[in-house]
Formats: structure tokens, C-alpha cells, sequence
């Protein structure tokens, strides 16, 4: 098969599973509605405080998005696992290189096209709900959040894709993805003795290329926070892509 047909084949499975194609949008619309409500009740108090960040804050939905797109991620990958039907894919394109590379490529389009939509509603959202208490597009730093904010679906659905590839199994990778990027990384912030590992976890690294206040405690700048992302999800698609080529399905 060629490699159009093989992509618009992958394409097909993602829009005629109904839970896959809405969850994408759905992730938008929650980081983009979160961020509003969260900016849009911030008061003076908060705005004066030496950490306040206003795109960040903008950004608060994230926390709650990505777990949607984690999930879309694993649908991606691991539906073909739980039915079965890999078998049948890996027979009609024999090239496995080319089966998981035009995964990977459609379902990172996907999220790619998603966190456009998202990353610069969220902006003009939030900055515009904050008021005076917010910034500009073109002020220092801000470009680059609104381009990590575009980069983070994208570059955490193909970490999700590669890990699901590697543990074929649906189940396996939410019970793994959810509570790392959900809830491991937010308590290891909290305990001292394991706060800077913390940093290094793709989420925290990826959330804080969104910041324009720099944390002092940080240990990279915000573009390397998105370099960190960038090696997990580099990583995790070798991975996947070792288990997929060595394995039977």
C-alpha cells in the first residue's frame, strides 16, 4: 500500500470510532473553558502577587485536558490491540514502519490541529478576561507559551501512542498514563525530597514552557521544559516502535 493510502486508512479508524473523534475537540473546549472561568474570577488580590502568571493561569485547564487526550492517544493505538484487529493491519500493510509511522502521524496531526485551536483560544480567552491584569501577544514570553500550548497535545499524544504501542493494551496504559500525568506529578511537586525529580516528569516539564513569570526554584528555562516533552515523546515512539517491529501481534 502507499503511504497516502495507508494514512487515509488510519484516518478512517479514528473517525468511525465516536468515543476517538470527539475526544480532541472535547480537550479544546475544556482548556479553553477552564482557563475562562479560572481568569475571569481573579481579583486584584491575586493578580499582585509576585507568582502570578497570567498566561499560565490561562493555561489551568490543561491540568484537566490532558487526561482527554491521553485517552485519545490510547484509543488511537490500543483499539486495534483490544479487537484484535492489529492482525488483520499488519497483513494489509505487511511495512510496519509504515503502519506505525502513519499512526503516529495522524493521530499527532490531529492533536496538532487541536492544540492550535486550543492554545490560541485559551490565550485570547483569558488574556482578554483578565483585563489589565493581562498581556499581549508580541509581549516577552508570550509567543513562545501560545506555541508550547500548541506543541503539548501533540507532543503527549505521541508519548501516549508510543507507550500504548509498547504495552498493547488499552487498559494497562490508562492505568499507567492517568495516575503519573494525573496525580504523580502534582503530589512529587509537594514533597521536597523529590521536588526536583518532579521537574523532569513530561507534564511539569511541558506545563511550564507555558509560564512568562519564571519560577526561581526551576532548573531549566521554559524552552528547555518543552525540549524535556519533546525527548519523553521521542523516547516512548522508539519504544513502541522496538516492541512493534519484534513482535508478533
Amino acid at each position: 500500500m502507499s503511504v497516502n493510502a495507508v494514512l487515509y486508512s488510519e484516518w478512517t479508524k479514528i473517525r468511525s470510532v465516536r468515543s476517538v473523534t470527539w475526544a480532541l475537540p472535547l480537550a479544546a473546549a475544556l482548556l479553553i473553558g477552564i482557563g475562562a472561568g479560572v481568569t475571569g474570577s481573579v481579583g486584584a488580590d491575586e493578580s499582585d502577587a509576585k507568582s502570578f502568571d497570567p498566561v499560565q493561569l490561562g493555561y489551568y485547564g490543561l491540568f484537566f485536558a490532558h487526561v482527554v487526550v491521553i485517552a485519545f492517544a490510547v484509543l488511537v493505538v490500543g483499539n486495534e490491540y483490544s479487537t484484535g484487529a492489529i492482525r488483520t493491519s499488519l497483513a494489509t500493510v505487511p511495512r510496519r514502519g509504515l503502519f506505525y509511522g502513519a499512526k503516529l502521524a495522524t493521530g499527532a496531526a490531529l492533536a496538532l490541529v487541536a492544540g492550535v485551536i486550543a492554545s490560541a483560544g485559551t490565550f485570547f480567552t483569558s488574556q482578554n478576561l483578565l483585563g489589565d491584569h493581562g498581556v499581549a501577544l508580541g509581549d516577552e514570553g508570550t509567543v513562545r507559551a501560545v506555541v508550547a500550548g500548541a506543541l503539548y497535545f501533540p507532543l503527549l499524544a505521541l508519548m501516549c501512542m508510543g507507550i500504548t504501542a509498547m504495552l498493547r493494551s488499552q487498559m494497562l496504559s490508562m492505568g499507567l498514563l492517568v495516575p503519573v500525568l494525573f496525580l504523580v506529578s502534582p503530589v512529587l511537586a509537594e514533597i521536597p525530597g523529590l521536588r526536583a525529580a518532579a521537574w523532569y516528569l513530561p507534564d511539569r516539564a511541558g506545563q511550564y514552557a507555558l509560564r512568562v513569570t519564571l519560577d526561581p526554584a526551576a532548573p531549566y528555562s521554559p524552552v528547555v521544559g518543552l525540549l524535556i516533552l519533546a525527548v519523553w515523546a521521542a523516547a516512548a515512539t522508539v519504544g513502541g516502535w522496538l516492541v512493534l517491529s519484534k513482535r508478533d501481534a
